[in-house]
């Protein structure tokens, strides 16, 4: 008999939140690779994996970070979230990584990397863009 193994999580980088990370790089090499390696370590980690649409996780040990839902994304029916590598202090903690969770690919697109003061406002231009790039995914609206 066999047994299923369950769903496992993967993760992907959409083009913008690319394009974010390679900017980073020429502003700051260790920051970029400090969130490069966070996102390369968690695709290989189903246990961080299942925690990103845990609201106000927070997860300590050697590469603590928390996370929120991006509020009025939520009530606009966006499935958005908001994490921040809290291992990062001064200003290298700027940045957070914008995703969304599809729930029948059991996939999280990272969607934009953006700066803390980027205030998650949805008529903002950035956000215009993340919204896009959530809608050209055919994640589910819910």
């Amino acid at each position: 008999m066999r047994y299923s193994t369950g769903r496992t999580y993967s993760i992907a980088l959409h083009e913008d939140a690319q394009a974010d990370l390679n900017r980073i790089y020429e502003e700051d090499e260790d920051v970029a690779a400090d969130i490069e390696i966070f996102l390369e370590e968690a695709k290989n980690n189903q246990e961080t994996l299942d925690n990103l649409t845990r609201n106000g996780y927070d997860q300590y040990g050697e590469s603590p970070f928390d996370i929120k839902e991006w509020g009025e994304a939520k009530r606009s029916k966006y499935n958005l979230w908001r994490l921040k590598l809290l291992w990062l202090r001064g200003p290298d903690a700027k940045y957070r990584i914008i995703y969304a969770f599809h729930p029948v690919q059991y996939r999280y697109y990272v969607l934009g990397i953006v700066e803390r003061n980027f205030g998650y406002d949805l008529r903002h231009e950035r956000s215009k863009k993340i919204l896009a790039a959530y809608d050209s995914l055919d994640i589910p609206r819910y």
